[in-house]
């Protein structure tokens, strides 16, 4: 790397990195050393791979390799972390430094923080799929996760129960104690079910107080020991200033692929199992069975 780029980098206001070809770092300028928390001197040698956070695929490096490879710049947003663990995003654009045979010698990179433009997008993603009230998946991520969820069950000839939870008398609760202790509510059963599944279940928001639920690789006995768990947990009444407001939900579930295999067919069989745990009083979890 000659004087005059190494001056012009100095002075650059993006982030400049220079690799050699096999990689590693040869030069980083002061505003590397300000976004991301290392000193120079902790780079040089390393590679880029020390500010990875873990957001992209393979694919993706496969692909900034694919283009440097082939002489041609590479552009993107990268999501990286700083020393101190920080996620950070930056506009970016890799390209191979020649020398005068055409040859590649280094690669440089250039990039500008996009980390507010990239929060901003993140937000209005995640508002278009989850519930703004209890922030769990709302009806729209979860029927995509329903039938993603039964296409890994059928590859892997697992069983998997859909569940449909409903508040017990809950339009009562809003009359007597108003529409926040409502809300009040909501979020506490959003967060008390959440509470009793593991990562690789779900539980959505699909309508005013009605919540469902995806438990995959469960068979009847295991999801009704999980499901009778939830029960449980709403049991307890709400505080809500002064008040206790009074919670308890109906459960109806059907279960993949013995009570049927399509997701429409499954969520109609939940449903009817649904209203049938609320016939006698509610706060009860029904298995559908057939008539």
């Amino acid at each position: 790397m000659d004087d005059a780029f190494r001056r012009f980098a100095e002075q650059c206001p993006d982030a400049v990195l220079v690799t050699g070809l096999d990689g590693r770092i040869e030069y980083a300028n002061p505003v590397v050393e300000r976004v991301t928390g290392y000193a120079a001197a902790e780079l040089i040698g390393r590679t880029p791979a020390i500010l990875k956070s873990g957001r992209h695929e393979a694919d993706f490096y496969r692909a900034l390799w694919g283009e440097l490879l082939a002489g041609r710049e590479f552009r993107a947003v990268f999501a990286n972390r700083k020393k101190c663990g920080e996620l950070y995003y930056e506009e970016k654009f890799i390209r191979p430094l020649l020398d005068a045979a055409g040859r590649a010698t280094h690669y440089a990179s250039f990039g500008r923080d996009a980390t507010a433009r990239a929060q901003e997008i993140e937000r209005l993603e995640r508002a278009a799929t989850h519930d703004s009230l209890t922030d769990l998946p709302n009806r729209r991520l979860f029927l995509d996760r329903l039938e993603l969820a039964l296409r890994q069950a059928a590859r892997g000839g697992q069983p998997l129960t859909l569940a449909l939870l409903d508040l017990d008398r809950f339009r009562d609760a809003n009359n007597r104690y108003g529409h926040l202790a409502g809300d009040a509510v909501l979020q506490a059963v959003a967060a008390r079910t959440q509470g009793c599944l593991r990562e690789t279940d779900t539980v959505a928001r699909i309508g005013g107080d009605e919540f469902a639920l995806i438990l995959p690789g469960a068979d009847e006995p295991r999801a009704a020991a999980v499901l009778g768990k939830v029960l449980a947990e709403n049991c307890a009444a709400v505080r809500f200033g002064e008040h206790a407001v009074p919670s308890s939900v109906s459960i109806g579930a059907c279960c993949y692929p013995r009570d049927g295999r399509g997701a429409d067919e499954l969520r109609a069989l939940a449903d009817a199992a649904m209203y049938e745990a609320k016939h006698p009083g509610g706060n009860r979890v029904a298995f559908y069975r057939p008539a």
